[in-house]
């Protein structure tokens, strides 16, 4: 876990994209990409409800700008545009499942973003917006106690 923690420290708490020095290389950090990977790492070493809970939860890669084939090829295979960025496929607290959509400090859902969280909340799914790691790492927390 130490490579995402620290590079989560050297960015600060209101940046949403920084740069930090690797070695001789500067380096620009997503914030959103960095508190999601430190989140994947705590869940890949963290057992709770008999779950391990890295081995359910999945990132759906729906960000990024593609180009037209790719695009074509993203929708005719099922992508959804503003569909949240992470799954836990674990039943719990009365749910199906839990989504999480990762925000950094500072970021905004997408009227896309909003629409999915109400429509997975209306068919029986947590569905969460986390600013950060920590939220989202409460977040699970809550859902599995």
């Amino acid at each position: 876990m130490r490579n995402q923690f620290d590079a989560l420290a050297a960015i600060g708490s209101k940046s949403k994209i920084a740069t930090t020095s690797v070695g001789a290389k500067r380096v620009k950090h997503d914030r959103e990409l960095l508190e999601q990977a430190a989140l994947v790492e705590w869940a890949n070493l963290t057992t709770m409800a008999g779950y391990r809970i890295g081995e359910y939860l999945v990132h759906v890669p729906n960000e990024g700008k593609r180009g037209p084939k790719a695009s074509g090829d993203f929708k005719k295979s099922g992508g959804k545009k503003g569909y949240p960025d992470l799954i836990l496929d674990i039943a719990a607290s009365g749910y199906h499942g839990l989504r999480i959509e990762m925000k950094a400090i500072g970021g905004k859902p997408t009227p896309e973003q909003l629409a999915w969280i109400e429509r997975l909340r209306g068919a029986g799914y947590r569905a969460e917006i986390c600013v950060g790691f920590d939220a989202a790492k409460a977040v699970i927390e809550s859902y599995l106690s």
